[in-house]
C-alpha cells in the first residue's frame, strides 16, 4: 500500500481557515467551494480511530456538525449554534481514507437552517446526517 501524506487533501481543497480550537484539534479539515456549494473533508488518521480500528463515531459526529461551514451558517464566533444533529452510520471509515461531504440546505427559515448530507469515502456512503442550526439575530435586540 502506498504511503499517504496524512495532511494532503485532494486537488481544489484548502484548509478550513476559520475552524475553532476544538475543530483544529480534531482536524485538520478542508473545504472546496464551487458555483454549486461546498464540499468539506478530512483525512482519517490513527488518532481518529476507536478500539475496533475504524474512525470513531464521535469524530464523524464532529465532522457532521461542521457541515454548517459548507452552507454558510457556521463560523468561529458561534453565529449559528447547533440545535440538533442526527447521524446514521452506514459503513466503517479506515485509517488513510479521505472522508468528504457536500451539505445541502433542506429548508431555511428566518430563525433556523435545516441541512442534510451524505458523508462518503471514494463515493460510497459511510454515514448520512441532518441537523438544524439556530440563526442568531444581530443588532441591539440580540444583546437584550
Amino acid at each position: 500500500m502506498a504511503q499517504i501524506d496524512e495532511d494532503k487533501a485532494p486537488a481544489g481543497f484548502v484548509p478550513l481557515a476559520n475552524a475553532t480550537p476544538s475543530e483544529a484539534f480534531t482536524g485538520p479539515y478542508w473545504i472546496r467551494r464551487d458555483a454549486d456549494g461546498a464540499t468539506l473533508g478530512f483525512r482519517c488518521k490513527a488518532r481518529h480511530l476507536n478500539a475496533a480500528g475504524v474512525c470513531h463515531g464521535g469524530l464523524l459526529s464532529v465532522f457532521a456538525d461542521m457541515l454548517g461551514y459548507g452552507i454558510g451558517v457556521g463560523n468561529s464566533s458561534g453565529e449559528a449554534p447547533t440545535i440538533t444533529i442526527s447521524i446514521d452510520f452506514l459503513a466503517p471509515v479506515r485509517e488513510g481514507d479521505w472522508v468528504e461531504a457536500r451539505p445541502e440546505t433542506a429548508r431555511d427559515t428566518r430563525s433556523m437552517t435545516f441541512f442534510q448530507s451524505l458523508v462518503t469515502v471514494d463515493g460510497a456512503p459511510v454515514c448520512r446526517c441532518n441537523g438544524i442550526y439556530k440563526k442568531r439575530r444581530s443588532g441591539p435586540a440580540a444583546t437584550a
